[in-house]
């Protein structure tokens, strides 16, 4: 259990860091107008399979990393979060196959990011979304 927590942790922070490096394109709903309110949604979807084993991870309404284990899909959950300028949300999951699943990332109700990972055998797999509020 150890392993899978710090191979999500690492694969979230390196997302963060490769992310953060590069310029986003604007996808989202953004104004230059910060502090702001955002309504974030977070959606995992099980797609085919019965992976084993799901961990999911998203940011919370604080911007800490809330950790949900043993979780069955679909999962949704909304928040709404005051944010500025450069700040990010992620979400991501990482599970045991066979399956596949899908992460979307909804800012204001527009989905921003979505990602599908799957695996036909009973190795693990996992996917991150995330989304930059922009200056």
């Amino acid at each position: 259990m150890k392993k899978t927590t710090l191979l999500l942790s690492f694969l979230i922070c390196s997302t963060i860091l490769l992310l953060s490096a590069c310029k986003k394109d604007k996808k989202g709903p953004d104004n230059n107008s910060y502090p702001k309110n955002a309504s974030i949604e977070y959606r995992y979807t099980l797609l085919s399979g019965n992976p084993t084993g799901i961990e999911l991870s998203y940011t919370n309404e604080n911007g800490g990393t809330e950790d949900i284990r043993n979780s069955t899909l679909p999962y949704s959950k909304k928040i709404t979060r005051k944010v500025n300028a450069n700040d990010a949300v992620l979400a991501g999951f990482l599970a045991t196959g066979p399956g596949s699943i899908k992460v979307e990332l909804l800012i204001d109700g527009k989905v921003v990011d979505s990602k599908t990972a799957s695996v036909n055998t009973a190795n693990a797999f996992t996917e991150s979304t995330i989304y930059v509020w922009n200056q």
